[in-house]
C-alpha cells in the first residue's frame, strides 16, 4: 500500500474502529468499581419525526467475530431498548452499532465502543426515499480532490469525491438506472472503487464513474483509482466544485494546471511531497494539465559579460567626480542598486550550475529567488 493509500485510509476508511478507552465506571458516592449496563436505548427518527415501525438489528464487530446478533421491533413512539451481550472488549477490538431498514435502505446508527456511549439516546436517522431517472440526479460537488503518482510508466489516479445531497429524501436508483455519475478523463483504466463497494454500487461505463448506491441526505464520501498513460491531459468538470485539487507527487515534470492556482505544496508524510493545484467555487467545464518547459537559466558567462560592463559604467561614472544633480544622483543610486542585484544574480545562477543533481524542491526554491531578482531589475527601469 502506497503512503497515499495509508492516509486515505485513514481518512475514508472505518471510521469506527477508533482506540477503545477504558471500560469500567465509578459508581456515583459508591466507591467501589462496576460494570456499566450494557443497555442500548434508542430512537429511530424519520427526517424531523420518529418512525413507528420496523426492526432494529443489534450487530457485533470484533477481530474473532462479526454479524447479526439480536433485533428487537420500534415502538410506536420510534423507541427501542437492546441489551448487549457485555460491554466492548478493548482486547477484542470490540463494538456494536444498530441498524434498520426502511424503505429498502440501510440506515447505521454510531459505534458503541466505550462505556460512556450507552449513557445517551442512541439514534438511528433514517429517511424516506427518492426514486432516481434512469439517467441518475444532479448531485452538488462539494470537493474534489485527484491524487496523482508514478507508476511505472504511466500515472496511478486516486480520485476522492465528496458528495452532498440537499435534498431531505435518500435517493435510490431504478432498476438498471443510477443516483450519480460523472466523466473521467478519457483513456481512464482500469477503474476500482475503495471501501469495498462493489461492481454493482460503483462502476465504470462510457468514461464515466457510475454511482448506484442509496445516496442519503447530506454528504457521502467515496474513493475510486484508475491510471492514465500521461500527465498531459483534460479532467472534466460539468457542475463545478465547490472545491477541487490536483495533488502531483514528486518528483514530477512542469505541469501547469489551467483553471487551477498553483499553492505551496503538501506533505502526506515525512518525504512524500505534492504539489498542489487548487481551486474554490470552480465552474471551468474542465481542467487541462499540460506539460511546461522548465526555464532555464541564462549562462553564468553571460552574467559575468553584464556585470562586467555595468562595473565598468559605474567606474566611468566615478572617473567623472565633481558634484551632481539630483537626477544623475539618483541614476548613481539606481545604477549601485542594478549592481548589487546582478552580482546577486550572478552569484545565485553560478550556485545552482554548480550543484551536481539539484532536487526538484530547490529548484523551484532557485527559480522563485531567481525570479525575484528580476522582477527588483526591472523595477529600477
Amino acid at each position: 500500500m502506497s503512503v497515499l493509500n495509508s492516509t486515505l485510509a485513514r481518512r475514508v476508511g472505518l471510521w469506527f474502529l477508533w482506540p477503545i478507552a477504558a471500560l469500567v465506571l465509578w459508581a456515583e458516592g459508591a466507591g467501589a468499581q462496576v460494570l456499566a449496563d450494557p443497555i442500548l436505548a434508542g430512537r429511530v427518527m424519520l427526517a424531523d419525526s420518529t418512525l413507528t415501525s420496523g426492526t432494529v438489528v443489534l450487530h457485533q464487530l470484533s477481530q474473532v467475530t462479526q454479524g447479526e446478533i439480536d433485533s428487537v421491533a420500534v415502538a410506536p413512539d420510534g423507541s427501542f431498548v437492546l441489551r448487549l451481550p457485555r460491554i466492548p472488549d478493548p482486547a477484542l477490538g470490540e463494538m456494536y452499532f444498530a441498524s434498520i431498514r426502511h424503505d429498502g435502505v440501510m440506515y447505521f446508527g454510531d459505534a458503541i465502543t466505550v462505556p460512556i456511549d450507552l449513557d445517551s439516546l442512541y439514534l438511528i436517522q433514517a429517511f424516506d426515499t427518492l426514486i432516481a431517472p434512469l439517467e441518475g440526479v444532479p448531485v452538488a460537488l462539494e470537493a474534489r480532490s485527484l491524487f496523482f503518482e508514478p507508476s511505472g510508466s504511466e500515472w496511478a489516479v486516486t480520485d476522492v469525491f465528496q458528495l452532498r445531497n440537499d435534498r431531505d429524501r435518500t435517493v435510490v436508483p431504478r432498476q438498471d438506472g443510477r443516483v450519480w455519475s460523472y466523466p473521467l478523463p478519457a483513456g481512464a483504466r482500469d477503474l476500482t472503487a475503495d471501501n469495498e463497494m462493489s461492481a454493482d454500487v460503483v462502476a465504470y461505463v462510457d468514461g464515466s464513474v457510475v454511482f448506484r448506491a442509496a445516496l442519503p441526505p447530506g454528504e457521502r464520501l467515496f474513493v475510486v483509482r484508475y491510471f492514465v498513460d500521461s500527465l498531459a491531459l483534460t479532467i472534466p468538470t460539468p457542475g463545478g466544485a465547490e472545491m477541487l485539487d490536483v495533488l502531483i507527487r514528486e518528483p514530477a515534470p512542469a505541469i501547469a494546471v489551467e483553471g487551477l492556482v498553483q499553492e505551496q505544496g503538501i506533505q502526506l508524510e515525512a518525504g512524500t511531497t505534492y504539489r498542489r493545484f487548487a481551486g474554490e467555487n470552480v465552474t471551468v467545464p474542465q481542467l487541462r494539465l499540460t506539460m511546461v518547459e522548465e526555464a532555464e537559466p541564462p549562462p553564468v558567462e553571460w552574467i559575468a559579460v553584464v556585470l562586467t560592463l555595468v562595473l565598468a559604467g559605474g567606474g566611468l561614472m566615478a572617473l567623472r567626480g565633481g558634484a551632481r544633480s539630483g537626477t544623475a544622483a539618483r541614476e548613481a543610486k539606481g545604477a549601485g542598486g542594478r549592481q548589487s542585484l546582478l552580482v546577486e544574480l550572478a552569484r545565485l545562477d553560478e550556485q545552482y550550475e554548480g550543484e551536481p543533481a539539484p532536487t526538484a524542491a530547490r529548484t523551484r526554491q532557485y527559480k522563485t529567488h531567481r525570479a525575484e531578482l528580476i522582477e527588483r531589475l526591472r523595477s529600477l527601469g
